[in-house]
């Protein structure tokens, strides 16, 4: 059966996916670069994956590109086994980058919302070659979301990754049993440098349940499957499905939501626990809302959207309403700031190239959730090489040593991310100090009390707080 597979696929001209000495220390450099952007990285439950068994891999989409490097990286980080991924095709359009996915396998979808009818033919070279990497027990990993999210929420699953995997099925005359594993990201922060990602990967769907099922009706079948890995992926994400109050939901989980892990046995600081303290929180409010409580929960959400919306105006924090700043403290940060400034001036000097570039490129970009994804592809193939090739070569002419210049890049991440980390200090020393003038002058007391009450209301509705205790 194998050698006449093989035979039938012999015409499949693949994307090279080459694994040499320049693809591999590409790869690495790639991981150090993406090591450098976050602060913490999770890769949960990879033995989920099958081994030596055909698989695609489907996740929920909310960050562009930056979601399907770090699913690359979490299921392959170390380059034992061999991965294709399905992307948009307009992601091609542009020729450097579409020679860089093409030459490591990512192989480009045409859909009719965004190259229209006429373009869906072209999908044939690319089923054909993502169906000879099944039937060879390879992995494939796709997005049936076909688009980026904006929020915290899965959109509707298309179709064609299912029929694809079933009509590789049937190429092997239903032999080969096809598994799907639902996947899901998750961002502390969408939008900010050094913030934490998660990678997850759930119990894998096999499909062969459906064989039978598809050879008498194939819609009926991949309706069906495509139910169940979806529901997969939406347990394991945060879905905030009301999306009506969206914006009161996500500012009351990274506020009150602390408090809430916090009772409720989560370490808040992990992102893991988190996310299931969240999900968990967010599951709540539903449930309030369709229990008798929908006024009681909508009056939150309204003091929410108040709440949030000031709170940005003032340029304050809400963490800094539970966590009162000394005077003492204020000046503390103050001296901390003025000894390490050389330090970081000298910092920003050297990765000025890599900071400045992608946030003048993402000013034209109305779509926010791309901003992450032009920072991290704009550093990793522009800015730091170029960046690092002054560095080096001005510290050789400076100091006239080799080993020098080469410690000089080895500092260069580290700078990096100094220059991060002084930069939210520094901004989250000014919102203290405006955070302590405002409440000297009285200027906070109106939202002390819509704070206090959404507090009181939720942990009365949620039986948290004293009342449990």
């Amino acid at each position: 059966m194998r050698q006449r597979i093989m035979e039938e696929n012999k015409t499949v001209k693949l994307p090279s996916g080459r694994k040499g000495l320049l693809y591999r220390m590409f790869k690495q450099y790639v991981w150090l670069a993406h090591s450098v952007y976050y602060r913490k990285i999770y890769f949960l439950d990879k033995e989920n994956i099958p081994e030596n068994a055909p698989a695609m891999v489907v996740s929920d989409h909310q960050n562009s590109l930056n979601d399907a490097l770090a699913l690359v990286l979490a299921i392959n980080k170390h380059g034992k086994r061999k991965i294709r991924a399905i992307a948009r095709a307009d992601a091609f359009d542009y020729p450097v980058f579409g020679t860089i996915f093409r030459g490591i396998g990512i192989m480009p979808a045409f859909r009719l919302l965004y190259q229209g009818i006429g373009s869906l033919s072209n999908n044939a070279d690319t089923f054909a070659k993502a169906n000879h990497e099944l039937l060879n027990n390879g992995l494939i990993i796709i997005y049936p979301e076909a688009g980026h999210q904006d929020k915290r929420w899965l959109g509707r699953f298309s179709y064609g990754y299912v029929r694809l995997a079933l009509e590789t099925a049937e190429k092997s005359n239903f032999e080969k049993e096809i598994f799907i594993v639902p996947s899901c990201n998750h961002y502390s922060d969408y939008f900010n440098i050094r913030e934490d990602i998660l990678i997850k990967f759930g119990k894998p769907v096999s499909l062969k349940p459906y064989y039978e099922l598809y050879k008498e009706k194939h819609r009926t079948a991949q309706r069906e499957a495509n139910k169940a890995v979806r529901d997969r992926v939406a347990e394991m994400m945060l879905n905030i499905t009301d999306l009506d109050n969206y914006e009161a939901i996500d500012f009351l989980r990274n506020t009150y939501g602390i408090k809430y892990a916090e009772t409720n046995g989560f370490d808040s600081g992990k992102l893991p626990e988190k996310l299931l303290s969240d999900k968990q929180f967010v599951e709540r409010l539903n449930t309030l809302k369709t229990s008798g409580k929908e006024n009681e929960i909508q009056h939150v959400y309204d003091d929410a959207t108040f709440l949030n919306s000031e709170i940005k105006k003032l340029k304050i924090r809400d963490e800094f309403f539970d966590k009162k700043t000394s005077c003492t403290k204020i000046i503390l940060m103050a001296l901390l700031f003025a000894v390490l400034f050389p330090l970081y001036l000298a910092a920003f000097i050297s990765n000025i190239l890599v900071i400045y570039p992608p946030k003048l490129v993402n000013r034209k970009i109305s779509d926010e959730m791309l901003h992450g994804t032009i920072t991290l592809v704009l550093s990793v193939l522009i800015t730091i090489p170029l960046s690092n090739i002054i560095i080096f070569f001005s510290a050789w002419a400076i100091t006239g040593s080799i080993p020098v210049a080469l410690a000089c890049l080895v500092c260069l991440p580290f700078l990096f991310i100094f220059v991060i980390w002084y930069g939210k200090a520094w901004n989250r020393w000014k919102s203290r100090i405006e955070f302590r003038k405002l409440f000297k002058n009285g200027k906070l007391k109106k939202l002390i009390d819509v704070r206090t009450r959404i507090h009181e209301t939720l942990d009365k509705l949620l039986t948290t707080g004293k009342e449990q205790n």
